[in-house]
């Protein structure tokens, strides 16, 4: 008997790379097949599980909820699978690349990208440590690190990767039961506070008169739990157009009026002197750039 059932390895391929893409098309350029190869890769896949792995829309594909459970183990076992194999080839011995990160930024924006930046990196064993604490500078075991700190700072070794645009975000089922439509409804909602109350007192400052308690409401000490309670409906969130750009983009938080705020804060990366050199840190920091500006022109969020 057969132990594992699985799909064929070429639909899951296919299924990664248009989950990654949020496209068929973008998919079928990478994979170097048709679209139509694509769709019926997925639609055979789907067939087998007996669920819709995406919602098409006009602007690319969404993952639904089995899709992302799929997405998830995939990409977990694509990983393992490939650093098995660069390990055992003996073409050459796997460098090792250790970030320390934000735990938010490690969270929202690292995790969800870790396929892509395998692919230009297959001979790196990338190792993430998620802390709030700066590590030492004089730390040899850490290549780079990514932090958040006030914008405007002037550090060593350090340059701006992006500083967000500040914006309430729900889920779109609480828009519809409570009137949500101006700065001035948020007091008829349960607020949500990433760190502190800091943020949303500076955001409704800058754009309403109106008496709203912002002592009230639940404080996080991350802001992935934050935008998760506020995707459940829990209460109004300070979303970003980074962080909070994958909810956003797929649906589960809404950004319910236009105005906006700039950050006081800003992401940072961090290369010591003595790692600067380092093959895998300059390919990183590449990657990350890119990405980043890539993430600034993508149509797909709000």
């Amino acid at each position: 008997m057969q132990r594992y059932r699985l799909p064929m390895l070429n639909l899951l391929v296919a299924f990664e790379a248009a989950a990654r893409h949020k496209s068929m098309n973008k998919a079928s350029h990478e994979l170097h097949v048709t679209h139509g190869a694509i769709s019926r890769q997925i639609k055979k896949l789907e067939q087998q599980l007996g669920r819709h792995l995406f919602e098409r829309r006009r602007s690319g594909v969404v993952l639904t909820d089995a899709g992302e459970i799929l997405l998830g183990a995939v990409r977990t076992g694509f990983f393992h699978i490939q650093r098995a194999v660069v390990q055992l080839s003996g073409k050459q011995a796997p460098e090792r690349l250790v970030l320390s990160v934000d735990p938010d930024f490690a969270g929202l924006w690292l995790v969800p990208r870790l396929a892509e930046l395998q692919a230009i990196m297959p001979n790196t064993i990338v190792e993430i440590i998620a802390d709030k604490a700066a590590p030492s500078p004089f730390d040899p075991a850490i290549h780079c690190s990514i932090r958040y700190a006030e914008a405007g700072s002037k550090f060593e070794d350090g340059e701006v990767l992006f500083r967000s645009r500040l914006f309430p975000v729900c889920a779109e089922s609480l828009a519809r039961r409570l009137p949500l439509q101006s700065p001035d409804d948020l007091r008829h909602h349960v607020l949500l506070h990433d760190r502190s109350i800091v943020e949303w007192e500076h955001y409704l400052r800058s754009c309403t008169t109106a008496e709203i308690n912002v002592s009230a409401g639940v404080v996080f000490s991350e802001n992935a739990l934050c935008l998760d309670a506020a995707a459940r409906g829990q209460g109004v969130a300070i979303g970003d157009d980074f962080l909070a750009a994958s909810h956003l983009s797929e649906g589960r938080l809404i950004r319910p009026f236009g105005s906006a705020l700039l950050s006081g804060n800003a992401y940072y990366l961090f290369v010591p002197d003595g790692a600067s050199k380092h093959p895998s840190v300059s390919a990183f920091r590449t990657w990350l750039l890119r990405s980043i500006e890539r993430q600034r022109h993508d149509p797909n969020i709000p």
